[in-house]
C-alpha cells in the first residue's frame, strides 16, 4: 500500500517528461460584439421602418387634421349662433357661404343665391336639404324675420353638409387656380 501511495505521488521518467510539454490552458479570445450578427442588423431595420412609417403616419394625420381645421370651426360657430334670434338664418348662410368659398373658391359658388345655392349645397354634399330649412333658406332669409324651429332644421342641415361636402374631380384644381390667378 505504501508503494502505490509513492507511485501516486512521484511520476514515472516518462510522465514526468510528458507533463513538461504541457501548457497552460489558452482562453480563446472573447467574442466581439462588432460586427453584429444578420439577425441584429434585420431587427434594427424593421425597428427604423417602423420609426419612419409612426413618422410619416403622425405627420398625414397633422396634415388632415389641418387641412379639415376649417370645418371644426364651421361647426363651432354653428352652434355658437342662436336660433331665437331673427337674423340666425343669415348668420347661418353667411357661413356656410364662408366654408363653400374655403372650399370650392369664391368664383365657382360665391355669387350664388335663393334656389342654385340651395342646389349647390345639396350637390356637393349629396344631402338632401329638409323642407324647414328650405323654407329658412329660400323664404325667411331676406325677410328678416325667421321662425325658430326652420333656424334650427337650417343649422343642423348646414352642419352636416359642413362634415359631408366635398369636391368632385372637375372642382378641385381648375377653380382653385383660377382664383389664384385673380389674386
Amino acid at each position: 500500500m505504501l508503494r502505490k501511495q509513492q507511485q501516486l505521488q512521484s511520476p514515472s521518467p516518462e510522465a514526468q517528461e510528458l507533463l513538461a510539454q504541457l501548457h497552460d490552458i489558452q482562453e480563446p479570445a472573447p467574442v466581439s460584439w462588432w460586427p453584429p450578427a444578420p439577425g441584429w442588423w434585420l431587427l434594427a431595420l424593421l425597428i427604423l421602418l417602423s420609426l419612419l412609417g409612426i413618422a410619416l403616419w403622425i405627420r398625414h394625420r397633422r396634415k388632415q387634421a389641418e387641412r379639415n381645421r376649417y370645418k371644426i370651426e364651421a361647426i363651432a360657430l354653428l352652434n355658437a349662433v342662436d336660433v331665437s334670434q331673427s337674423e340666425a338664418t343669415g348668420e347661418i348662410n353667411e357661413i356656410l357661404k364662408r366654408v363653400a368659398v374655403t372650399t370650392f373658391s369664391r368664383a365657382h359658388c360665391g355669387n350664388l343665391t335663393g334656389s342654385a345655392w340651395l342646389s349647390f349645397l345639396e350637390g356637393s354634399a349629396s344631402l338632401k336639404c329638409p323642407d324647414e330649412a328650405r323654407e329658412a333658406l329660400l323664404e325667411q332669409l331676406y325677410r328678416g324675420s325667421s321662425k325658430p324651429e326652420n333656424s334650427e332644421a337650417f343649422r343642423q342641415y348646414a352642419i352636416q353638409w359642413v362634415l359631408q361636402h366635398q369636391l368632385t374631380a372637375q372642382d378641385s384644381e381648375p377653380q382653385v387656380s383660377k382664383e389664384h390667378a385673380g389674386v
